[in-house]
């Protein structure tokens, strides 16, 4: 005996996957006992059957059953550590019956299968004739032994496959965004893979909309058209793990408002989008109900790929900006272009015509206004499509504006600043009254970032927008080496103080703590607004 149970241990830890080795763990305790009957049991931490291995009962009559047995009755006796033995199981005081079908089992033998510290399932030995013997125990508990060991590796070797094929996916995403930071398809496969590599029955991506709305944008598997274009409830629990930035598992979708598609669904994850202290987005998985639940190696899992998604939709946010600013500046270049020009060559050229028509007979002096009425007409033209290539900018929100610029920091800065707007809506008005007070916001806001980024040597940075009391201020504030070391170029902090004089306000740049090692910059630029 002791022979066979050497072989059988050392074909335990041949097996690399885990179904092998509960298959192979099932002949060696048959083999090495003489039960006829065998049986592995996985359960979750509530003593709930997950998973379900047997030999020895054909397979209609499991069919019939139909169901695996949780660890209740005389199941639940059996110990975490050693084993129960019964001669008769239905003798046993905690016996509750068997399943309709079930064939009768007599002596019983139970053993718990420990894995990484923790109970991971139960052996079941059953129907053996004289019933199981101290060796068959001694044997049981030595293959238990050698079961957890390999149950061990074939755990890490699964959750290994598993990492390598959340990477590879994670991967495609990241460099189809950034070949196409537009590409749709790149964001639902975040969706169509994090469903499939997590056996979810359900998913959905979940991205920011206006007023502070947050919807799910793309959707994979069961009720994917249901869930589609769902607003999340102000008061739902998935929003509290946007605003904590805290992924979370459940038995069932949580919290006190669910949507009406997600209230069939059982075992839920959900794991945000972070990219630094930002939410970018929020990956939500259901699998269906009476499926094994999430763990916390799921969810460490999937927060790993959606960190990973928000960094490539971060990146491709910031190409998309980049390829915006680069659009709209070649226009004003254009713009530029022609009123130095164009426009000035089509002025000068009409005050000849008009000096002309004095000296010239009356003939050619109707040829001169009706040429000099198409070169006005020109000009009149060239006005008009300066005015649109100008104003694309300036008629933007002033939000988008700010946070363009703010993203587009980010590469040069290393982090993104942070932004406080005490009253969007004031903000707005006193930009509508004024269009050129938008961009006069804008290249303060590039100028003071773009020296922070290069002389303060700054780890955070802050931006605050205030208009009351029919004043706008731009306050930017940084933890950097102070003003003498982040301003050092003259003409640019001069350039402020024009555009803010121009506005009857005032410009200045004072440190924060003045006495400290590194004491900071606090820029304020105020003017007059509308």
């Amino acid at each position: 005996m002791t022979d066979a149970v050497t072989d059988a241990i050392l074909s335990l830890n041949r097996q690399l996957d885990l179904p092998s080795v509960l298959n192979k763990m099932l002949d060696a305790a048959m083999k090495t006992t003489g039960a006829p009957l065998a049986a592995i049991n996985v359960l979750d931490e509530h003593g709930v059957s997950i998973d379900f291995h047997y030999q020895g009962i054909d397979t209609t009559v499991w069919q019939m059953i139909d169901r695996a047995p949780n660890s209740v009755g005389t199941l639940a006796e059996i110990p975490s550590e050693g084993t129960l033995v019964i001669d008769e199981i239905t003798e046993h005081p905690a016996f509750i019956g068997l399943p309709k079908g079930h064939p009768p089992l007599g002596s019983f033998l139970g053993c718990a299968l420990r894995a990484r510290g923790s109970v991971f399932g139960n052996l079941y030995l059953a129907s053996k004739e004289g019933g199981f013997t101290p060796e068959d125990e001694a044997i049981v508990q030595t293959l238990a032994a050698a079961a957890s060991v390999a149950i061990d590796n074939a755990q890490l070797f699964e959750e290994s496959l598993e990492r390598e094929n959340w990477l590879a996916a994670s991967q495609a995403i990241t460099t189809a965004l950034l070949a196409n930071p537009g590409d749709e398809t790149a964001i639902a496969r975040i969706v169509a893979s994090a469903k499939e590599l997590s056996g979810a029955a359900a998913a959905a991506l979940v991205l920011p909309g206006i007023d502070d709305e947050w919807v799910m944008e793309f959707t994979h598997g069961e009720k994917a058209d249901e869930l589609l274009g769902l607003i999340l409830p102000s008061d739902g629990f998935a929003m509290s793990v946007i605003r904590a930035g805290q992924g979370t598992i459940a038995q069932e979708p949580p919290g006190p408002t669910i949507l009406d598609p997600v209230r069939g669904f059982g075992p839920t994850l959900y794991a945000p989008l972070l990219a630094g202290a930002r939410t970018l987005g929020l990956l939500m998985l259901w699998r269906e109900k009476n499926y094994n639940t999430f763990d916390d190696h799921d969810l460490a899992t999937a927060q790993r790929f959606s960190n990973q998604a928000a960094l490539a939709l971060q990146f491709a946010e910031l190409a998309h900006v980049r390829n915006v600013s680069n659009l709209l500046e070649e226009r004003e270049r254009i713009a530029d272009d022609l009123h130095d020009f164009v426009s000035q060559e089509l002025f000068a050229t009409a005050m000849q015509l008009e000096s002309l028509t004095d000296d010239v007979s009356p003939e050619a002096r109707d040829r001169l206004a009706a040429t000099l009425d198409h070169v006005k007409r020109a000009q009149r033209e060239v006005r008009g499509v300066m005015s649109q290539l100008q104003g694309d900018r300036t008629s933007e929100p002033l939000a988008e504006r700010v946070r363009r610029e703010l993203i587009l920091a980010h590469d040069s800065l290393g982090f993104v600043p942070f932004l406080s707007v005490d009253d969007w809506g004031a903000a707005s008005r006193a930009v509508d009254s004024d269009p050129t007070l938008s961009d006069d916001i804008i290249a303060v806001i590039r100028e003071l970032l773009s020296n922070t980024a290069r002389h303060a040597h700054a780890t955070s940075c802050s931006v605050t927008i205030s208009a009351k009391d029919g004043r706008l201020s731009v306050i930017i504030e940084d933890d950097g080496v102070g003003p003498s070391g982040a301003f050092s170029r003259h003409s640019g902090t001069s350039n402020l103080a024009n555009r803010a004089l121009r506005r009857r306000g005032t410009f200045s740049l004072d440190p924060i703590h003045e006495d400290a090692e590194r004491p900071g910059t606090k820029a304020v630029w105020n003017v007059l607004a509308g």
